[in-house]
């Protein structure tokens, strides 16, 4: 054997399934539109919807713009997908009697130590308040904490079960 071995990585994929009662084309909208995302993602946000362009948010809205992405797969309506550092975000829409079906995978995420379930909680919280934007609901920063915080030990024990 020549060399030296490689280096393998801990890696893990969050993914959501969920319905909606409003429309494929609503849904749509609130994952695109610079000022929908801004609403339920609480900072500013730009869309270039097109493959290369830019999907931004500056959150936690702090003029750090830590959530940069490269758009890199476009099907209008139903298929959103850009990558963010060396993670990959999909989102899927589908028509569903009564509104929509939706999925959200992000895959690439490494171990975040010992808040790795911080991710996935707040991807959960995400998409609640992205449910809730939908129906013209809004929380206080402080309740959108308290919903990330308990959502916290569910995940914390799902990963200690995980087979990695």
């Amino acid at each position: 054997m020549i060399g030296e071995f490689g280096e393998i990585t801990k890696s893990y994929t969050v993914t959501f399934t969920r319905t909606s009662k409003h429309s494929a084309a609503r849904f749509w909208r609130a994952i695109t539109e610079p000022d929908e995302i801004a609403k339920w993602m609480d900072g500013p946000a730009k869309v270039d919807l097109r493959v290369g362009g830019e999907w931004f948010v500056d959150f936690p809205n702090d003029g750090d713009g830590d959530l940069t992405g490269v758009i890199v797969r476009v099907e209008p309506g139903r298929v959103l997908t850009f990558v963010w550092g060396l993670s990959v975000v999909e989102w899927t829409i589908s028509e569903a009697d009564g509104g929509c079906t939706y999925g959200f995978v992000q895959t690439g995420l490494a171990d975040r130590g010992e808040d790795e379930e911080g991710l996935p909680a707040g991807w959960h919280e995400f998409l609640d308040r992205l449910d809730r934007h939908l129906d013209g609901v809004y929380l206080t920063d402080e309740e959108h904490k308290a919903n990330w915080e308990a959502l916290k030990p569910p995940y914390r024990a799902q990963l200690e079960t995980a087979i990695r």
